[in-house]
């Protein structure tokens, strides 16, 4: 990790930040978050930032932890954790908001130059996997101006929607908020956080974890990112009263719980309206809470690539029954005839045919096979990328499917998804993605 951070910091892109930074690095893999020490390797005299694979930690230096202000004397912000030394002072592992503000402010450049050199470049990987809409699951305000403004410069070739957090809301009282794309960019709706990741043991959970992280004492589960669901309740009264979609973030089951008791109230004084509520992730939601959704009509958005990722990971910490019932993809399915699923990139790459692989297949890394009876179909994994995906946005009249009257919105793989032998899924490859009829994108040779 040292040796990949150090050959960023020789290249062009730290002068777009200011940071030298790296996503991805995986604890269940390393043994232990990185710490200030480790990043001092890299260099004294830039601020470093790791990223962890699930975006709600991170690791600085020890001048990036001068940066952001943090010290000894530095209250743990609500909802975050700054994770310390003997003497106080921190260690340099930060917790959920004690490193989202700080993290995106690092990672993100801040000159028209910089956003659009990163822009065209997520553009181009997501087209490379097949994306003709990409979905922006988490823009904060400053996220918000950048794409409103490369929209404005005719920059986007596919679609780009994106959901605004819950502390920029007043953006959707805004033009950009409409079911209409302008230049191929609009706002979507409203997220709210309620936890963190399961993989990192920040998602909040009403049994404990069996390991609980380092510096948690025996019974820890987790704990929320806003603590008073009546805070919680206010965001879904005011989305109910003005019509927006609201994406959830909920990993653990505590978290689902919250989500549902605040949006009760709001629900019940108007049960028809067509919202199409998301609750993402799901990680840890308990069997019984997906008839909840199926009540208020709330889509499941599952991620079963974790059954891949961190399978072996949940054997550990939750325990090898638990563990078989993350992202229930089946069980949803059974109650409701809509469910989705998702990579979170940069979580894991925008994979879709590793999707399709790890829906169907549900295999961990050692090949243990995470939930038997939770696996899909080929075709049911296949419309939960495609047509329940349009379905999610309010756009199934004109995406989602290849039908006369839609948009010509489609890709060319390399073999069919629907034939090939199951196992064979992720080695199918995007030949060309096509936009409303025009190749965006085709690769090489």
């Amino acid at each position: 990790m040292v040796d990949k951070l150090s050959e960023f910091a020789a290249g062009p892109d730290v002068d777009q930040t200011g940071w030298i930074f790296g996503l991805g690095y995986d604890d269940a893999l390393l043994g232990r978050h990185p710490d200030r020490d480790d990043l001092d390797r890299v260099s004294t005299e830039l601020p470093v930032i790791a990223v962890h694979i699930s975006g709600h930690f991170s690791a600085m230096n020890s001048v990036g932890l001068a940066k952001v202000g943090y010290t000894a004397a530095t209250p743990d912000p609500e909802g975050g954790v700054i994770r310390r030394r003997e003497d106080g002072e921190p260690n340099g592992t930060l917790e959920e908001l004690a490193s989202i503000p700080h993290m995106l402010a690092a990672i993100n450049p801040t000159t028209p130059e910089g956003q659009l050199y990163f822009m065209q470049r997520g553009l181009a990987m997501a087209k490379s996997y097949g994306y003709t809409t990409a979905h922006e699951g988490r823009a904060f305000g400053f996220n918000h101006d950048a794409m409103a403004s490369l929209a404005e410069e005719g920059v986007y070739d596919i679609d780009v929607l994106s959901y605004i957090d819950y502390t920029s809301k007043d953006i959707l009282d805004g033009p950009w908020h409409s079911r209409d794309y302008r230049n191929r960019y609009r706002v979507a709706g409203l997220k709210i956080t309620l936890d963190g990741s399961p993989q990192g043991r920040t998602a909040w959970r009403t049994v404990p974890y069996l390991l609980p992280p380092d510096g948690q004492e025996p019974g820890y589960a987790g704990y929320p990112a806003i603590p008073d669901t009546s805070d919680v309740a206010a965001l879904f009264d005011e989305a109910y009263a003005k019509g927006w979609q609201v994406l959830c973030h909920t990993n653990g089951d505590a978290a689902a719980d919250q989500m549902f008791a605040a949006m009760r109230p709001a629900h019940e004084t108007s049960p028809e309206q067509d919202r199409r509520h998301v609750l993402v992730h799901g990680q840890l939601i308990r069997i019984e809470q997906l008839d909840t959704c199926a009540e208020f009509g709330v889509i499941p958005s599952l991620f079963p690539m974790h059954t891949f990722y961190w399978g072996d990971w949940y054997d550990q910490i939750i325990g090898p029954e638990a563990a078989q019932k993350i992202s229930p993809t089946r069980s949803a399915l059974n109650r409701m005839p809509v469910i989705t699923s998702h990579t979170d990139a940069p979580v894991a790459l925008p994979n879709l045919m590793q999707i399709l692989w790890s829906t169907v297949n549900r295999l961990s890394r050692s090949g243990k096979v995470m939930g038997p009876d939770e696996r899909l179909t080929p075709l049911e994994a296949l419309k939960c990328i495609t047509i329940w995906g349009a379905y999610q946005h309010f756009e199934e009249d004109r995406k989602g499917s290849l039908k006369e009257g839609k948009l010509a919105d489609l890709v060319i793989l390399s073999d069919n998804p629907l034939t090939v032998d199951t196992m064979d899924l992720n080695t199918i490859t995007v030949l060309e993605t096509i936009k409303e009829g025009s190749t965006v994108w085709r690769r090489e040779g």
